[in-house]
């Protein structure tokens, strides 16, 4: 008589074979599988046919992921003989790795080498496919690139356009991934989730029941709604004691996210609850695990959240030693968390007592903004990088003012300006630094990417392996802004007397401009009008972010409107009482031949205001009583400080109004202006693009690969000299080529790519880059506020650059543009002063036309109100 425990186990085995053969429940085999005595004869043979089953799935659901770990463990011990056996091995240990690294039990990187040595035995098979994305996006998020879950979505619906699979769908799966896609940006966005949440819920409606993407879909939609407040944790409070540790902690990790919000929680009983959740979160998370330090920093937030709420201290010394544990586990900006525990733990500390040293914890945390901005592969990854670093920068400034110490405050300041430029500029330096640490290795393959002019040529695990191997060496002056005495010794090699950051305000704060000059200590004024939620200011920024194509006449008297307004605006709210009660006390005794000088670093908005255009009440311009430069950043400025002068030359590259195909884009004035100048003042220099009597030049019509051959070309006989006459376009598209010169046949020479462009021609020498082309100073829409074509020549190694804030007034520029060269060729002032005594000349009702301006340009004079504001205040001067 066969026992009952024989008789149960072989109705084990046979519930097995009939679910490996396709006709049985696979989720009730595997339970049977658990169930099988340890010592079976043939139990591993049991697990490797369970695995083959589980592999043939398009994809293998989170609760079958937990136990094929298990199951390859027991097959291993006795693997099959079976031809298939190597590719079905192949495809599940790259789930089973990919399942382990999403926990944090292995590293991703490591898991992943491991995965792409299977390849060629898993013969091109979807799931391994899939599992080999995944596992590269679980390694891009641990090194920090914000892009990976884009590419990582892009990937998977290729892949399954290309399946047979996707000829039978309806688009459910797709409308899945385009949904999971939309909730992953919007939460690296921070903003509300609701709609991507709801087309998310739609989609997995639509998926049939028993649809081998369903179960995965409703735990991501469940997961995301859960910790976006919509009910509680899936699988919280059932069976937990099934899972593994490191996913134990990981929901509970969640579920204290889930109540204790963004920090803002005002219910104390979810704020203690979501702490009690945290602490059972370190419990199960092992010392060297990824998510301990994010798990300690959450307990601290919490705690700090209860004190506010109890007003109560008790638990802030706690929280500090919590924060500190977790900074010296992240073990510096290279931690993705890295500026979250710092900002935190300064805030603690400041609550405890310690001013300067919160400050200094403060500005530790900055420098992680900068390391993470030089990870990311793409424009808006590097977005969202560089807004963070805005934010927490001007905040820990505004900090460092109340108390008293503005030298902090221009550190923090310039911690997170302008680090889209930062990259560009530095990221052209790496090699060598890398070749100095005796890499040849990688900085061969940086160069190859940098050739090749294609970001993603230059992978996050390749840029975290460059800048980790220079750790050692010069990482924290890579990360660090500029010192006051390197501030000052720019400013002193560019002829300049102070460095002025333009802070705005907004929600109840003040604004305040904060002074680095290049002698004697830092100041700050606070500025209680520098809105620029005013109304002059909103109306301005509404229509000079308009193209020349969406201009009409009535547009244009509106924004000249506009414009007067702001310029009162501009005094009363800025330039007033720093000109009146700072640079004019200060600097206009010293006799140098010159006005006082300043270099503006305006924040936000700010960046986009005339300033040199400021009016004072009885009609004088901001440009009449002192010099106005522009600069991105004082890193930024100092870099430039940094390189060798170019004196000017009779040679360069002039493009006049090259003929785009549309005839709305044609530029007679422009022409004549670029055709005169060159003539007049660069006779040695190459002319491309129309003439003034429309033909097209005999060497060439001015297009974009003249302009980059010009640009990599070396040589005296080239010049150093680039003026571009022609339609500049600025796009808010996300995605698109956002800011660009037209050219040619309608090419484009985009900001992206001058940074590739140059470094092909590392000893090129590019003095002076002239845009008289519309909008060529306006940023990059949702871009980091400086990034524009004006600055991106500049991060590419130009000295000089002039750009315009505006759709600049055709025959107006042509003279302003005259006058400038003018001054610069025939009278030798430097490139700022250059402008500003064009510009003045413009302003002078008693202006006399050197005698070399050509007939046309006279024409235009004669038709045009030079002293209008449209006419001359759209120029800008960057650089030296």
């Amino acid at each position: 008589m066969v026992s009952t425990a024989v008789e149960e186990t072989l109705r084990r085995c046979g519930e097995i074979a009939l679910a490996v053969s396709g006709h049985g429940d696979l989720d009730a085999a595997l339970a049977c599988y658990l169930g099988l005595p340890p010592d079976l004869p043939g139990r591993p043979r049991f697990a490797a046919a369970l695995v083959a089953a589980l592999v043939r799935e398009p994809t293998v659901a989170p609760a079958r992921m937990r136990q094929l770990e298990a199951l390859l463990a027991a097959a291993d011990a006795d693997p099959p003989a079976a031809p298939s056996w190597p590719a079905v091995r192949a495809v599940a240990g790259a789930v089973s790795l990919t399942y382990a690294a999403a926990e944090g039990r292995v590293d991703p990187r490591a898991a992943l080498a491991d995965v792409e040595r299977l390849a060629e035995q898993a013969g091109g098979s979807p799931l391994f496919e899939t599992s080999r994305m995944g596992l590269r996006y679980v390694a891009a998020a641990a090194d920090g690139d914000a892009s990976a879950h884009r590419r990582m979505t892009d990937e998977l619906t290729a892949l399954w356009k290309a399946s047979g699979a996707a000829a039978k769908d309806d688009g459910g799966v797709l409308e899945v991934l385009d949904s999971v896609a939309a909730l992953l940006e919007t939460q690296r966005r921070g903003e509300v989730p609701d709609a991507p949440l709801s087309r998310l819920r739609t989609a997995v409606q639509r998926l049939p029941e028993g649809h081998p993407m369903r179960q995965a879909a409703t735990e991501a939609y469940e997961m995301a709604s859960a910790l976006s407040g919509g009910g509680p944790m899936p699988s919280m409070a059932t069976h937990e004691e099934d899972l593994p540790d490191a996913e134990r902690a990981l929901r509970h990790g969640y579920e204290a996210m889930r109540l204790l919000g963004r920090g803002d929680e005002t219910d104390l009983g979810k704020v203690e609850a979501g702490i009690e959740h945290l602490r059972m979160a370190v419990r199960l998370t092992p010392a060297g695990h990824s998510r301990r330090p994010f798990h300690l920093a959450s307990i601290a937030l919490g705690l700090y959240r209860g004190c506010e709420l109890r007003n109560d201290p008790t638990g802030l010394e706690e929280a500090r030693g919590l924060l500190e544990e977790a900074r010296d586990l992240a073990g510096g900006p290279a931690h993705p968390q890295w500026s979250w525990i710092n900002d935190m733990l300064s805030g603690i500390e400041q609550r405890l007592g310690g001013a300067q040293r919160s400050r200094r914890t403060a500005l530790e945390g900055l420098r992680g903004h900068a390391y993470q901005v030089l990870l990311q592969t793409d424009l808006t990854s590097a977005t969202s990088a560089a807004a963070d670093a805005a934010r927490d920068a001007a905040d820990t400034a505004r900090w460092c003012l109340r108390d008293n110490a503005p030298a902090d405050a221009i550190t923090a300041l310039d911690a997170g300006r302008g680090l889209a430029l930062f990259a560009a500029t530095e990221l052209g330096t790496i090699p060598d630094r890398m070749r100095a640490a005796g890499r040849d290795d990688l900085a061969d393959r940086w160069d190859a990417g940098l050739a090749a002019g294609e970001p993603d040529r230059l992978p996050t695990s390749l840029r975290r392996e460059a800048l980790d191997v220079l750790a050692a060496q010069d990482v924290p002056a890579l990360l660090d802004p500029p010192d006051l005495d390197e501030i000052r010794a720019a400013l002193r090699t560019q002829d300049a007397d102070a460095l002025v950051y333009l802070m705005p305000g907004g929600q109840g704060l003040p604004g305040h401009a904060v002074i680095a000059p290049v002698d004697g200590p830092p100041a700050f004024l606070t500025l209680p009008n520098l809105l620029p939620a005013d109304v002059d200011v909103e109306s301005y920024l509404a229509l000079s972010a308009r193209g020349p194509r969406d201009m009409d006449a009535a547009d244009d008297e509106r924004f000249a409107g506009s414009l007067d307004a702001l310029c009162r605006w501009a005094w009363r709210a800025a330039m007033g009482p720093l000109v009146n009660r700072y640079l004019l006390p200060r600097f206009s005794g010293r006799s140098r031949g010159r006005p006082p000088r300043v270099v503006l670093v305006p924040i936000g908005d700010l960046a986009r205001i005339p300033w040199q255009a400021a009016r004072r009440p009885d009609g004088t311009y901001v440009v009449q009583l002192i010099g106005v430069s522009q600069a991105v950043s004082a890193r930024m400025m100092c870099h430039t400080a940094a390189l060798a002068p170019v004196t000017p030359t009779p040679t360069g590259l002039f493009v006049g109004d090259p003929a785009t195909g549309d005839p709305r884009d044609d530029l007679p004035a422009a022409r004549a202006e670029a055709y005169a100048v060159r003539r007049v003042f660069y006779s040695g220099a190459r002319y491309v693009g129309r003439r003034p009597d429309g033909t097209v030049s005999p060497s060439g019509p001015g297009t974009a690969d003249q302009v980059r051959g010009w640009l990599r070309t070396g040589g005296p006989a080239a010049g150093s000299t680039l003026h571009l006459a022609c339609h500049g376009f600025t796009s808010a598209t996300p995605g698109a080529e956002l800011s660009y010169l037209m050219l040619a046949g309608g090419d484009r020479l985009t900001a992206q790519s001058l940074g590739a462009v140059m470094s092909r021609a590392p000893d090129r020498a590019v003095g002076l880059v002239v845009l008289a082309a519309c909008r060529s100073g306006v940023a990059i829409s949702g871009y980091d506020e400086a990034y524009s074509l004006g600055t991106a020549f500049l991060a590419a190694g130009a000295r000089s650059v002039l750009s315009t804030q505006w759709n600049i007034p055709d025959g107006a520029t042509s003279v302003l543009m005259f006058m400038f060269h003018h001054y610069l060729m025939a009278e030798r002032l430097p490139v700022w002063d250059a402008l500003r005594r064009a510009q003045l000349w413009m302003l002078d009702p008693g202006r006399i036309a050197p005698a070399r301006m050509p007939d046309s340009l006279r024409a235009e004079l004669a038709g045009a109100d030079p002293a209008d504001v449209v006419a001359w205040a759209g120029f800008l001067h960057w650089g030296r």
